[in-house]
């Protein structure tokens, strides 16, 4: 002998019953074996660890204690079938099986199932896991594709209202032109109304189809993140805004990039909306611990006598509660400036 067990033969009786039973105990998943009437025999640590019973609160008693008491009829039902043709396999197959802990919580559970014979005595081995973290990964993943399914949605109504309401209407409208110079001036003049707010409609369109746009920016960089928002607004403007990184950016926190997001995506709204501009330049950069973003268009600007909307304002809110500034500058017929920024500290 050389110290080590290398067979069968070469252990004790009483030192192979302890070595097994170290084995069940040092399983990582819950071990209970369970005899023909359904009272526990035997359970390992992770058992008490997962169910908060102490082991001799568990030996003698019934399986059926560890579920919940709605499912303790069924189950006793489905013990007595699997002890007329006990085999190897997952228990509930296709089931959400469940645990009751000691405290009355519940957990889920994966359940396999083994008979055996110990001592001349049929039992059944069931070894237990928990999958809470894999239900809660299975529901995450389900929510992702759920928000994928809702983004492809909201961009195929976006494209369908671009590529065939818009074109529908400004076919409409062109139609209307045709005619304004054979029609009486009465009707010239309900015709051009007409297309004004036609004009108006497809603003509106322009600014619901922006809207549409899907809010993928978790998990991404902000050049990834601002750049597709800057895609997306073309759809809505009719031409790509003219974009500009400047500085280290793929450093900034997710925090700064959701509401930079918010602000870009609510900028670049507002110039679809009101500003009827040829040209929107957007620079975003990040120098000496300071994001800066500046959103410029050489459309119709801000009349003096008009008040910031509810959208710049929120801009204002944004970078007041990142410990920065907000400024708008325009001009009637002059355009108008966005100029947001915020600290980063490093």
């Amino acid at each position: 002998m050389n110290g080590k067990l290398t067979h069968t033969e070469e252990r004790e009786p009483m030192n192979e019953e302890h070595w097994l039973l170290e084995v069940v105990e040092a399983m990582p998943d819950g071990v209970v074996i369970v005899n023909d009437d359904g009272e526990m025999l035997l359970v390992n640590r992770e058992v008490e660890r997962l169910l908060g019973y102490r082991r001799e609160e568990l030996l003698g008693q019934p399986v059926d204690m560890l579920l919940p008491v709605a499912l303790r009829g069924a189950h006793e039902h489905h013990r007595a079938r699997y002890g007329e043709q006990p085999h190897r396999r997952a228990m509930g197959h296709g089931m959400q099986l469940t645990a009751l802990r000691a405290d009355g919580s519940t957990f889920p559970v994966e359940i396999s199932l083994a008979p055996a014979e110990v001592a001349g005595e049929s039992v059944v081995i069931a070894t237990v896991r928990d999958v809470t973290a894999n239900r809660l990964a299975d529901a995450e993943l389900e929510a992702a594709r759920q928000r994928v399914m809702l983004a492809e949605d909201h961009e195929r109504i976006a494209r369908d209202l671009h590529d065939t309401v818009i074109q529908r209407l400004f076919a409409a409208g062109l139609t209307l032109q045709s005619v304004l110079p054979i029609v009486p001036e009465a009707a010239k003049t309900k015709i051009e109304r007409i297309l004004d707010d036609q004009d108006d409609a497809i603003r509106e369109l322009r600014t619901a189809i922006f809207g549409l746009a899907s809010k993928r920016s978790a998990g991404r960089t902000i050049r990834v993140v601002v750049n597709d928002l800057v895609d997306e607004s073309a759809r809505v403007l009719g031409y790509r805004p003219t974009l500009h990184f400047n500085g280290v950016l793929d450093t900034i926190g997710q925090n700064v990039i959701d509401e930079v997001a918010a602000v870009v995506r609510e900028a670049l709204s507002n110039v679809a909306r009101h500003a009827r501009a040829k040209k929107v330049e957007v620079l975003l950069s990040h120098l000496s611990d300071e994001l800066t973003l500046v959103v410029h268009d050489d459309g119709a600007g801000i009349p003096s006598s008009h008040r910031l909307g509810s959208g710049l304002l929120n801009m204002q809110d944004r970078a007041a509660r990142l410990g920065g500034s907000c400024v708008v500058t325009s001009a009637e017929h002059a355009g108008t400036t966005v100029h947001w920024q915020v600290p980063t500290g490093g």
